[in-house]
């Protein structure tokens, strides 16, 4: 509040303008802080203004005069939740991660609701680990969900809904490295030859590249190339991280694309690779993939996603060692395919080998 503090009494105390009252003022450093404080306030007594000024400097000398922090602005979980979704998630991440941080806000939304998030314990968010475990859900599901609360409390930090973040000190679930399946050599033959031409080229895709199923929906003409390399070059692009990966093609893949026809549109290209008759990407092929897995006789479960698996197992049991599969894949470490490396077991074989040969300085003692 602005004073007009009209005739100055004596150091720290003024009449006010009007004659309507006094003006006691005090300025002095928290002792704790090292900020600097003021304080100021009127009284109609000049006596009482006084004897505020010198209690109050006699407090500050004892540093018994704290700043007052500003409390945080009271937030519920669904209105952070929204909040983050569309603000930082929806804005910052990529679709698959923000659809994965919806999922895990609308199980967290189960537990916490319309709860304050400062009210939230580090206690609160362990027996939701618990109670989801207890439920049947996975420690990888749980993981993610504690990931999601994680960066969503760090952001309410920022954001100064929140002091600290209360999962600070909460610890991911051990996870064990789920069972995987891929296509034989036989299998993947069988399955491309009783699939339609758009599916074929798709799969021909999947197989001998490793890609994911959204990169390869959306690949442009563009992003193809049949100049670069021995047989071409296909540009995956990542535009959330700005990353981009390069991945060559083989022969197959080549003879797939250059046959592969261009969907036109009103008399123009359309830029995708893989489309629909209005020149629109393909969203969903499950129901086509199935039954092509079904006409080849294939009934076990494999998902498109196995494709990518049989990728890195087909490359594995050729020898490729697994930083050229992971480097190919997109795999960021070398423990997101050391699942593979049982399917090497010459390469295996031939490491442990080494050690039944005998070393050049025991070969030149003996020959001493």
């Amino acid at each position: 509040m602005a004073y007009d503090k009209g005739r100055k009494i004596e150091q720290g105390i003024w009449r006010l303008k009007g004659d309507s009252g006094y003006l006691a003022d005090i300025s002095h450093t928290d002792q704790v802080t090292g900020q600097r404080i003021r304080e100021r306030t009127t009284f109609h007594r000049l006596d009482l203004a006084r004897e505020w000024r010198q209690t109050r400097r006699a407090d500050a000398l004892r540093g018994e005069i704290r700043r007052v922090k500003k409390q945080p602005k009271a937030v519920r979980f669904d209105e952070l939740a929204t909040e983050y979704l569309e603000t930082w998630s929806k804005l910052k991440k990529k679709p698959s991660s923000y659809t994965r941080d919806t999922v895990s806000l609308k199980a967290l939304g189960a537990t916490f609701g319309k709860r304050l998030i400062k009210t939230i314990t580090q206690r609160d968010v362990e027996g939701h680990i618990a109670r989801r475990l207890a439920e049947g859900r996975t420690p990888a599901t749980t993981n993610r969900e504690l990931c999601c609360l994680k960066n969503m409390l760090k952001k309410a930090v920022e954001w100064k809904y929140l002091e600290a973040n209360p999962t600070a000190d909460v610890h991911q679930s051990r996870e064990f490295p789920p069972e995987y399946d891929f296509l034989t050599k036989a299998e993947l033959e069988r399955l491309l030859e009783v699939c339609n031409p758009h599916l074929k080229t798709l799969l021909i895709l999947a197989a001998n590249t490793g890609a994911r199923k959204s990169k390869l929906l959306n690949l442009e003409w563009r992003d193809v190339s049949f100049d670069r390399g021995k047989n071409g070059m296909i540009t995956i692009r990542e535009p959330k991280n700005s990353e981009t990966r390069y991945i060559p093609m083989n022969h197959g893949v080549r003879a797939a694309l250059l046959e592969h026809p261009k969907r036109i549109v009103k008399g123009r290209v359309s830029p995708y690779v893989f489309t629909r008759s209005d020149g629109a990407p393909f969203r969903n092929i499950d129901r086509a993939y199935k039954a092509s897995l079904e006409r080849a006789g294939i009934t076990r479960r494999i998902t498109f996603h196995d494709l990518r698996r049989t990728f890195a197992s087909h490359l594995v049991m050729k020898g490729v060692d697994l930083s050229s599969v992971a480097k190919l894949g997109g795999w960021k470490t070398l423990q997101m395919v050391t699942r593979y490396a049982h399917l090497a077991p010459d390469h295996l074989q031939s490491a442990v080998d080494v050690l039944d040969e005998p070393s050049v300085k025991m070969s030149q003692a003996h020959g001493a």
